[in-house]
């Protein structure tokens, strides 16, 4: 679990610093889904906690990013806050995905 958590976090931060096929924040990353653009949703786990019993601070539904996220074939992978990966998703608001298109 941890090797692909690691794996996905490296090419999340490989593309945002290429400006190119990623999004982090629950905004952009609610929109990427409506969009049909994830190809991977990272959640991680504390947040997804706080967000279902309602202490969260998104003002969206983590549940329905997810379910369209899903729907329209993204991978949805939860991150342990744990470890490196997780931390680092963390700095990056909880919740991120790598895209299958850049959106304007």
């Amino acid at each position: 679990r941890i090797a692909r958590e690691a794996e996905l976090i490296d090419r999340l931060t490989e593309q945002i610093a290429a400006g190119n096929k990623a999004t982090y924040g629950i905004d952009a990353t609610a929109e990427a889904a409506e969009y049909g653009a994830i190809e991977a949703l990272l959640v991680l786990d504390e947040r997804l906690r706080e967000e279902r019993q309602g202490r969260g601070e998104w003002g969206r539904d983590v549940n329905e990013v997810i379910e369209t996220a899903e729907q329209k074939g993204g991978e949805v992978v939860v991150f342990s806050a744990e470890f490196a990966p997780g931390e680092q998703l963390k700095n990056l608001g909880g919740i991120a995905a790598i895209l299958r298109y850049r959106l304007e």
